[in-house]
C-alpha cells in the first residue's frame, strides 16, 4: 500500500469506492458493551456470521429514508424469504441494501466494523450456503474485484479482509486547537465498536453515539456516522474532521484540559505515533490487512509497556465524574470535599477532592504536592504508607486544580485518638501505630525527601476497625501520610526561609531561621509519640503565636505523662 499524503485533503478518501451516506447510520453502536440502541431504545440483534449488533428497527427506517442505489455499505446480508410485507423476487438480486425490504433483510456481517473472524456453528441448514458463500467471496474484493486471498488455509478464510485499495489507512500530525502542542491523528478505514483502549486497555468512557476517550491516556475516538470511519487522536483538541466527507464534529470531555496538563503529566510518547514505524507497517500491505492485526501492529508491545512505566495516580480525571460534592474542612492552602466518583469501571467509589485555590495559573502548592506524589511514586505505585492519588482535574468555573485521593473513612490520626483513646493500649496498637507511621516517615526519608509539615492531621487512617489485637505479618498497615504539598527534596534548600506547618510540631532550630531537614521531621514525630500518650495535641491549652514560639526556644516541651513506659519516653526525647 503507498503512503498517502493527508494533508492534501482533495487527494485522500480512506473509502474511494464507497460513497458517504447523505443521512447519518444510526443502526450500530459506538461501543460494543451497548445492549440497546442508543437511538430508538430496541434491543441490539446479532449479525449472523460475526458478533457485531445492530437495530432491525433504525436498521429498516434506513433503507427505507435512502433513494438511490449507491453504495454506502460494505456489507452481506439475506431477505427473508418468509417475509409478509411483500412477496419476495426469486430473479432479481438486490444491488444494494437499500433495494432490500427493511422488514426482512437480515445482516451476515458487516465489512466497516472491527471485527476479523467469520463463524457459523452450523445449526441453521438455512444459512450454511450463505456462510460458504461469504468464505467464498471473501477471496476476491467485493468493491473493486482484486484478489485478495485464493488459497485453502481455513484460517486466513474465516478472516474478514480489507483491501489495500479500497481501505486506506493513514496519519498525521495536527495542531491541537486546546493546547500549543502537535498530536498524532491516525484515521481509520473503519468503525471502531471496541470499548477497551488500544494502548492501556483500559475501559473506554463514552461522551456521545460516536464518541469514546481513554481516561489514562486520553485517546479520543470519533467515528463519523456518515462514512463508518474512525479518528484515534493521540491528544486532546476540541474538533475532528472527517477525511471523507470533511464534516466536523466538537469533541467533548476535554474541558479542563491545558499545557501543564499535557507537559506535566501526560507523556509525549502517548501522543505521537512512531512515524517511520508506521509508515512501515503500511508499506508492507500487499493485497488486503486484517484491522484488528493492524491495530495490533500499531499500538505494538512496546508501546503498551512504555504505557505501564506511568504511574496510575496521574490520571487526568473529568471533573464531571464527580457527584454528591461536600465541603468537610478547610486547609492552610485549599478546601477538602467529600465526593461519589463514578471511576473508570462505572463504579461509585467515596473519594476526597483536595482543591488548591486561586490555582488556575498553577499554584505552587498544588504543583509542589504533585511533583512530590509523582517523585515517591515514579518506580513504585504500591507505596503501602502513602495515601493514594487517583489523579487530579480541574474546576471547570473556578478553573482551580484539585487533587483526587482515595477516602480515609476514620478520618486523621488525631480523630481517631479523640474517639478511641480509651480503647488503645500500650501492648499493641499504639506501638502499631507508631510502627506505621515511622515507616511512612522513612519511606520519604529514603526517597530522600522530606515531609515539612508532619503531624497528626496529616496521618491518615484509612479503614474502619484499624487495628487488630493480634496483626498478621501480611496484612497492611491502616495509616497513610497525606499532605505532601510542602514535601521537598533535601538537596533542594528553601531559598526564603518561609516557616510552614503547626507551630507545636515544628522544629526549634527552624524558628532560629535554620533550614528545613529530615531531623526536623523527626522532631515532629515525637510529637506525634507525645499525642499518642494522652490523645491531645502538644501544646493544645495555650495560643499558637508567638508566645508559645518563645517558649519553645527556650527549652519548653509537653510534659511527659507518669503512665508512659520509660523506653517510650527516653525516645521521644
Amino acid at each position: 500500500m503507498e503512503i498517502v499524503n493527508t494533508n492534501d485533503e482533495n487527494s485522500f478518501d480512506p473509502t474511494p469506492r464507497l460513497k458517504s451516506s447523505p443521512i447519518p447510520i444510526k443502526f450500530i453502536s459506538f461501543n460494543r458493551d451497548d445492549q440497546n440502541c442508543v437511538y430508538c431504545g430496541e434491543k441490539y440483534i446479532e449479525a449472523f456470521f460475526c458478533y457485531q449488533l445492530y437495530c432491525q428497527k433504525c436498521l429498516s427506517r434506513y433503507i427505507n429514508d435512502i433513494t438511490d442505489n449507491n453504495i454506502y455499505l460494505d456489507v452481506f446480508y439475506a431477505n427473508n424469504i418468509e417475509c409478509s410485507e411483500h412477496e419476495i423476487s426469486r430473479t432479481k438480486v438486490p444491488q444494494s441494501i437499500q433495494e432490500c425490504c427493511g422488514n426482512c433483510v437480515k445482516i451476515l456481517c458487516f465489512k466497516q466494523i472491527n471485527y476479523h473472524r467469520i463463524s457459523y456453528d452450523g445449526t441453521n441448514k438455512d444459512f450454511s450456503a450463505l456462510y460458504n458463500k461469504v468464505i467464498e467471496s471473501e477471496r476476491n474484493c467485493k468493491l473493486c474485484g482484486k484478489s485478495l486471498y485464493q488459497g485453502t488455509d481455513e484460517e486466513i478464510m474465516e478472516q474478514f479482509k480489507l483491501c489495500s485499495d479500497c481501505y486506506i489507512i493513514s496519519s498525521e500530525l495536527i495542531e491541537s486547537t486546546l493546547v500549543k502542542k502537535q498530536i498524532s491523528i491516525l484515521y481509520l478505514p473503519w468503525w471502531h465498536k471496541y470499548y477497551h483502549c488500544d494502548i492501556c486497555d483500559s475501559k473506554l468512557k463514552s461522551t456521545s453515539d460516536c464518541q469514546k476517550y481513554c481516561g489514562n491516556c486520553y485517546l479520543f475516538y470519533v467515528g463519523c456516522r456518515y462514512c463508518l470511519t474512525t479518528n484515534i487522536l493521540f491528544g486532546p483538541t476540541d474538533q475532528s474532521k472527517c477525511k471523507k466527507c470533511k464534516r466536523i464534529t466538537l469533541i467533548s470531555g476535554c474541558i479542563g484540559l491545558d499545557d501543564f496538563i499535557l507537559d506535566n503529566i501526560i507523556h509525549d510518547y502517548l501522543y505521537n505515533l512512531e512515524m517511520n514505524k508506521f509508515k512501515n507497517i503500511v508499506k508492507n500491505i500487499d493485497k488486503y490487512f486484517i484491522s484488528d492485526d493492524i491495530l495490533r501492529s500499531i499500538f505494538s508491545i512496546k508501546f503498551k509497556k512504555e504505557k505501564s512505566k506511568i504511574p496510575g495516580s496521574f490520571r487526568w480525571i473529568s471533573f464531571s465524574q464527580f457527584t454528591d460534592v461536600k465541603e468537610i474542612a478547610k486547609g492552610g492552602y485549599g478546601i477538602i470535599y467529600k465526593a461519589t466518583w463514578s471511576n473508570k469501571n462505572n463504579k461509585n467509589e467515596t473519594v476526597i477532592l483536595k482543591r488548591f485555590e486561586n490555582s488556575k495559573n498553577i499554584g505552587k502548592y498544588f504543583l509542589n504536592e504533585l511533583k512530590s506524589y509523582q517523585h515517591y511514586f515514579k518506580e513504585d505505585y504500591t507505596l503501602s504508607y502513602i495515601i493514594k492519588i487517583y489523579g487530579f482535574t480541574k474546576d471547570p468555573e473556578s478553573e482551580d486544580y484539585i487533587l483526587v485521593m482515595k477516602y480515609a473513612p476514620n478520618g486523621d490520626l488525631h480523630k481517631y485518638l479523640q474517639k478511641n483513646f480509651a480503647n488503645i493500649t500500650w501492648n499493641k496498637q499504639k506501638l502499631f501505630i507508631l510502627y506505621d507511621i515511622s515507616k511512612g516517615l522513612e519511606t520519604i526519608h529514603n526517597k530522600k525527601f522530606m515531609h515539612r509539615d508532619f503531624h497528626s492531621g496529616n496521618i491518615l487512617c484509612d479503614s474502619g476497625s484499624i487495628f487488630d489485637d493480634i496483626r498478621s505479618k501480611n496484612k497492611h498497615n491502616d495509616l497513610r501520610i497525606g499532605d505532601l504539598g510542602l514535601s521537598q527534596a533535601v538537596n533542594n534548600k528553601s531559598s526564603n526561609n518561609e516557616i510552614y506547618g503547626v507551630i507545636p510540631y515544628i522544629a526549634p532550630e527552624i524558628f532560629k531561621g535554620s533550614e528545613f531537614s529530615k531531623e526536623a521531621d523527626i522532631y515532629s514525630l515525637g510529637m506525634i509519640m507525645w499525642e499518642l500518650t494522652t490523645g491531645c495535641k502538644p501544646f493544645d491549652n495555650v495560643e499558637h503565636d508567638h508566645t508559645l514560639i518563645y517558649k519553645i526556644l527556650d527549652g519548653e516541651r509537653p510534659k511527659i505523662t507518669e503512665d508512659t513506659p520509660e523506653c517510650y519516653a527516653n525516645l521521644m526525647k
